[in-house]
């Protein structure tokens, strides 16, 4: 798998996009904004986008997503509890935060354990909310990167005091689901830089204290 991250929009989004080096079969994960950038990107390297992934609806990971799919025709794909907040200005906050309303519309909608297959590549989805209530995770199979979008940062946790934020499903996706992760995982968020799970154990003050708090 060939991982490239692009730092896009004015809230410094990661959007990452990743291809099969055989097939050239592609997806882009969360791509917020500068869709040029992004474009240009993929038609240079030649990749066939099949994908556009979203780890949740929030206007500054979906921004580019109209673009990319009137340029590729790509499938876009987002958890079924997210699916009214992509569709719904108020709900990705795009309209208070961008003056631009950004209303789309999911080809697929998947949930926790589905697969979605790029060429070789594997992404097993891992519900994760607490973010929002359809926040998802990407493992990539026999690969130690996960995708967290804005569930786990290197050095924080996403905000819970958005649309469809809790606290509670928050702590739950943590205790239950992240602290199981082994220490080579490495993390690519939705923000910031990736690090490895060994790592965030050890300097990750939000995750540690709900860790320990829990």
């Amino acid at each position: 798998m060939i991982l490239k991250r692009f730092i896009v929009g004015k809230i410094s989004t990661n959007a990452y996009i990743i291809h099969d080096r055989h097939t050239l079969d592609a997806a882009v994960i969360d791509p917020g904004d500068n869709s040029k950038l992004l474009i240009n990107y993929i038609n240079k390297n030649n990749l066939n986008l099949t994908h556009i992934i979203l780890t949740h609806h929030h206007y500054d990971h979906i921004g580019a997503v109209k673009d990319l799919k009137k340029e590729y025709n790509s499938d876009v794909l987002i958890h079924k509890k997210d699916l009214k907040g992509l569709k719904n200005p108020s709900i990705n906050l795009s309209k208070q935060s961008n003056g631009k309303s950004i209303s789309i519309d999911a080809d697929k909608m998947v949930s926790n354990g589905s697969l979605i297959q790029i060429g070789n590549i594997s992404l097993e989805v891992i519900h994760t909310p607490g973010h929002t209530k359809g926040g998802i995770c990407l493992k990539a199979i026999n690969q130690d990167i996960i995708f967290t979008g804005d569930t786990l940062f290197n050095d924080g946790i996403g905000r819970l005091d958005l649309p469809g934020g809790s606290e509670e499903d928050m702590i739950n996706s943590i205790k239950n689901i992240i602290s199981k992760w082994d220490n080579n995982i490495h993390v690519y968020p939705g923000h910031g830089n990736g690090d490895t799970m060994k790592n965030i154990r050890l300097q990750n003050e939000e995750y540690k204290y709900i860790i320990d708090r829990y």
